[in-house]
């Protein structure tokens, strides 16, 4: 049977897609803004969005990955669709490192949404049925919580919205052959050495020939929706013995933990008020506990080896060296290099020897920013503390004073 014939088969409607899409409420002065890798999915649901909203009121964003020699070729091509609908496209390159890269692509991506939306706005991925079926198993086989995928969860100044999630991949490319829309087929989603496709192609289509309810029943099993919690930190005691409400709070932070890692968070979170928590939720990250709250913090990068000029500003993983004019300061374009703390560290700073340590305990900073504070040195001299002081003996009149912008500890 052709596609066209399997296509009119299809109870799906892209009317019921736009009377979908149109259900959200959406502030005057905000955006939808529509993540379009160029796939069949996401271009059905950037075409319906077009039949629904004005121009003015979506916007486009493509993430390249750079991990396909085919990655520039699809990113000319979800911006020839999106010039043709008259809408704004942006797209953002990002590099991704490590074992993981399932999980640096989905660390990037959210990072690059977060980036482009304005406070209000809305971002809609095309994640389907088929997909949270998927994460299902995925979570049953790795002993997770069955969550599934939430249709809303909060990302960065707005929402991430999944409008898709009650249809099936086969219904959506049928929609697109029907209209005669174009997509692009990412080759990576054939590779069956990343988790997903593995899934996707051998476990899932065996179960559901050898158990004919099987995803009946995969979908029935779904736990009801997490609570929205924001993505900050949360009080240690609302969570020790509620393990519903740690998995919403990690869940903002795209954190789906094992069981037994909500235990060990609930375990330590029961510690007494002293007792420094550490559990690792994520390849790079860890839950931390400071005055009573509880933290996502991702792994500081290691500042060693790092130079930086005076009038530099350096970002770090807590923070922000920022340079400022004083009538006593460094003189312009001294070079020093970092260092971390060590332990024990003083600094004379208008004729006052001060420990690093007490300063750090005075301004309640908590233990994982102090062992990642980066630390001015020309040779074994301690010159500068960002935020704190300089050395007195190397000051000059006017010069530059090191200031530290705190830019928080969660991921």
């Amino acid at each position: 049977m052709s596609d066209i014939k399997k296509a009119q088969r299809s109870d799906v409607s892209l009317d019921r897609i736009i009377r979908d899409l149109s259900n959200l409420e959406l502030g005057v002065s905000n955006r939808l803004w529509i993540a379009f890798s160029g796939g069949v999915d996401s271009t059905v649901l950037l075409n319906a969005a077009a039949k629904t909203y004005a121009p003015r009121q979506l916007a486009v964003v493509h993430v390249n990955h750079q991990l396909s020699r085919n990655a520039d070729s699809w990113e000319s091509h979800c911006e020839r669709v999106t010039s043709k609908l008259d809408l704004e496209f942006c797209a953002r390159t990002v590099s991704l490192c490590g074992k993981n890269l399932e999980y640096a692509g989905r660390r990037a991506r959210t990072s690059v949404f977060a980036d482009v939306m304005r406070a209000g706005d809305v971002l809609a991925t095309a994640h389907h049925q088929d997909d949270e079926l998927e994460s299902l198993a995925w979570q049953l086989a790795t002993g997770r919580a069955l969550v599934g995928i939430a249709a809303w969860r909060h990302l960065g100044h707005g929402r991430l919205w999944r409008p898709l999630l009650s249809y099936r991949r086969e219904e959506l490319r049928q929609l697109a052959v029907r209209f005669g829309w174009s997509w692009i087929e990412d080759e990576s989603n054939r590779d069956n050495r990343f988790t997903r496709n593995a899934l996707r192609h051998h476990v899932l289509p065996r179960l559901k020939k050898r158990f004919l309810d099987f995803e009946a029943s995969l979908l029935a099993a779904k736990e009801p929706p997490l609570e929205q919690l924001a993505r900050e930190p949360i009080e240690a005691k609302t969570v020790q013995n509620d393990p519903k409400r740690l998995r919403a709070w990690l869940h903002a932070f795209s954190i789906t933990p094992r069981n037994s890692v909500v235990k060990e968070i609930m375990r330590q979170a029961n510690a007494r008020r002293d007792a420094q928590i550490l559990v690792r939720v994520s390849p790079h990250a860890c839950v931390r506990r400071h005055r009573g709250l509880l933290f996502v913090v991702m792994d500081a990068a290691s500042s060693r080896n790092l130079c930086v000029r005076v009038g530099e500003d350096v970002s770090f993983a807590f923070g922000k060296l920022e340079w400022v004019q004083r009538h006593i300061g460094l003189p312009r374009d001294a070079e020093f290099h970092i260092e971390l703390r060590q332990g024990g560290e003083t600094i004379a700073v208008e004729n006052q020897s001060i420990k690093l340590s007490k300063w750090f305990y005075t301004k309640d900073v908590p233990q994982w920013e102090r062992d990642a504070w980066p630390l001015l040195y020309q040779g074994e001299r301690l010159i500068a503390v960002p935020g704190l002081g300089i050395d007195s003996s190397a000051c000059i009149t006017d010069g530059y004073v090191p200031n530290w912008r705190r830019t928080g500890s969660n991921c």
